[in-house]
């Protein structure tokens, strides 16, 4: 097939719904994705998708191919992950996920000095909330938190690395006199908490702050404007920041730093891990929040 770049587009828009999402899925603009969906339907003679306000919706020659188009793509990550788990040079394109936190507050200085060991590696670091697909090359290493006992996929080569804990904090002056009610600042999915209160005199509002993501919740605790969960690597080194009298320190799960079965052999994976993997050896008590070993 040499319309193997269209059959991509075509597979991201059939995934996303939307131009805009298979856009931002493959890193091209939005007028890209349009050229190359006409390109395939005129190469097949068929309408591909019905566009509607809402998005785009498969037509039935679209539905039928669909399927074969995954089988196509799931074999051309195949062949890339094969011949990419052969490349022994330090050289080249390395793809990190890792979530947004452990980018930004742990882990930029190991990856700073990652680079200047090895500059000719072209890394490419991936901080989000979202979990990549090491199967499909959207990454080549992940740093993962995962919850409870659960163990990586069977297709995937992890090594378990540390504990991961949070606890609950607040603004120093706000934990210390405290006066008035204090609101919980919650992330998405978060509830209030209620298998315990805060102590020391502490009184909370019935009506939660709500936030869309960790980083502006970071901030709003930073700024005393409420009491919050946090990962205790996050909460313990801040200097505004103390935990709240009473509050629980919980085990999450474990930080696990996982490449595909395919690929761990390559050389600059193989060294990027173990980089990742001395670094976090050092920030296990952090991670475990015993702030005495940080």
């Amino acid at each position: 097939m040499d319309h193997w770049d269209e059959l991509r587009m075509f597979l991201a828009v059939a995934e996303g719904g939307t131009v805009r999402a298979a856009a931002d899925a493959l890193g091209v603009n939005h007028a890209t994705i349009i050229r190359g969906i006409g390109r395939l339907e005129n190469k097949l003679n068929s309408k591909l998708f019905e566009k509607l306000a809402t998005g785009y919706r498969l037509t039935d020659a679209g539905t039928d191919i669909v399927e074969l188009a995954g089988q196509m793509a799931t074999a051309s990550s195949q062949i890339e992950a094969r011949v990419f788990g052969r490349d022994q040079r330090v050289s080249g394109p390395l793809r990190f996920t890792l979530p947004i936190s452990f980018a930004t507050d742990l882990l930029m200085p190991t990856l700073a000095g990652f680079m200047h060991a090895y500059p000719d590696i072209a890394l490419e670091i991936i901080a989000s909330g979202t979990i990549a697909n090491l199967g499909n090359r959207e990454a080549d290493v992940a740093l993962r938190v995962v919850t409870g006992d659960t163990t990586p996929p069977g297709n995937l080569y992890g090594m378990k690395l540390c504990e991961f804990y949070t606890g609950y904090y607040g603004h120093l002056t706000l934990l210390a006199a405290p006066s008035g009610s204090i609101p919980w600042l919650l992330g998405p999915g978060e509830a209030v908490p209620s298998e315990w209160l805060p102590e020391g005199g502490i009184r909370m509002t019935a009506t939660p702050i709500r936030f869309a993501e960790m980083r502006s919740q970071f901030e709003a605790a930073r700024a005393a404007m409420g009491i919050t969960l946090l990962p205790c690597f996050l909460g313990d080194v801040d200097p505004v920041l103390a935990r709240v009298p009473g509050g629980p320190v919980a085990r999450i799960g474990d930080v696990w730093l996982l490449t595909h079965s395919e690929t761990r052999q390559t050389k600059r994976v193989r060294l990027l891990c173990e980089h990742i993997r001395t670094a976090m050896q050092d920030y296990a008590g952090r991670m475990a929040g015993r702030p005495d070993i940080i």
